[in-house]
């Protein structure tokens, strides 16, 4: 045999070795954990795999790195179709003083609901949660802010290296459908309630999944007394039925501490009288004042609302 065919033949030989060796390193178990990481198809997973080696750790950061490429260029290509479908993340804060609503639509119900697009959801609404309060305005306690994008793309998801912005072009390049971060709502007030209509998707730590939520502003009747469990449950059911009836808004205006009782009811006078939704024996009024609360101001928003 001649050199040139000695060296062909013991190329062969190593380029035969090295793609076994490579097939032992990329397994069928190491794909399936990349694909639930990285939520790409299968096919991705295992070429990535193939270039790292069987590293998996590399061979993720590889595709997130990619995914993230190719979703600026799908969200500029996708940006122009209809976006109706989504979720609300809500967080409301173990102290009652503060509740994050985060909005982000997709095209489809079906992506709406699909685990990478939850996840989107979940860590938008936490990073939210976790800057807006540098938003409101400095020694402002009581407050409403409603934030778009712009004002929301460079936050640090999760207190990591990565903007919200780049975290967004990510899922765009994993789902392939029109995915919008269309705002985030703070609120802010010493004592808030708040209840968030549930949906197919569970919650997930701090934070529940709805097409729609209210939050109450309120005020305990006596200064004397902590805000205990019956009254923190009185309250959700307030916001069950400010969902639930649909009173008209009062602007969000949110009333000054001590509130003025005569002026916020008042101000609330249609609310008030009507029959409770939970129990119609009593009126609005009837359930407030036996449960020691008086209520500010409401917000409402929903998927979609302009």
């Amino acid at each position: 045999m001649s050199l040139s065919g000695l060296l062909r033949h013991s190329a062969s030989r190593n380029v035969g070795a090295f793609c076994r060796q490579l097939s032992g390193a990329v397994t069928k178990e190491k794909i399936v954990t990349l694909r639930h990481q990285t939520g790409l198809g299968l096919d991705k997973c295992r070429s990535a795999l193939i270039a790292k080696e069987g590293n998996v750790e590399e061979a993720a950061a590889f595709l997130k790195e990619e995914a993230k490429k190719y979703g600026w260029a799908k969200m500029e290509k996708l940006s122009g179709r209809q976006s109706t479908q989504g979720l609300l993340g809500v967080i409301h804060s173990d102290d009652s003083q503060s509740v994050s609503i985060v909005e982000v639509s997709c095209e489809t119900d079906f992506v709406g609901r699909c685990e990478p697009f939850v996840e989107l959801v979940h860590s938008a609404a936490r990073t939210f949660h976790k800057h807006s309060r540098s938003l409101l305005p400095v020694g402002q306690s009581v407050a409403v802010g409603q934030f778009d994008f712009e004002r929301m793309r460079d936050m640090q998801v999760d207190g990591g290296s990565v903007s919200l912005a780049d975290h967004l072009a990510e899922f765009v390049g994993v789902i392939g459908e029109n995915i919008v971060i269309r705002r985030g709502t703070s609120i802010t007030s010493p004592l808030l309630s708040s209840y968030a209509h549930s949906v197919s998707v569970p919650a997930r730590d701090d934070c529940q999944f709805s097409h729609i939520c209210t939050v109450a502003d309120l005020q305990l009747l006596s200064a004397e007394t902590a805000y205990s469990a019956d009254q923190k449950q009185a309250a959700r059911r307030l916001c069950q039925h400010l969902l639930s009836m649909q009173p008209e808004d009062p602007g969000h205006a949110m009333a000054a501490r001590p509130y003025n009782l005569d002026s916020v009811r008042a101000a609330h006078k249609d609310l008030l009288a009507e029959k409770f939704v939970l129990d119609e024996s009593k009126t609005v009024a009837e359930h407030l004042e036996e449960n020691g609360l008086a209520m500010g101001a409401f917000f409402r928003t929903q998927l979609g609302q302009e």
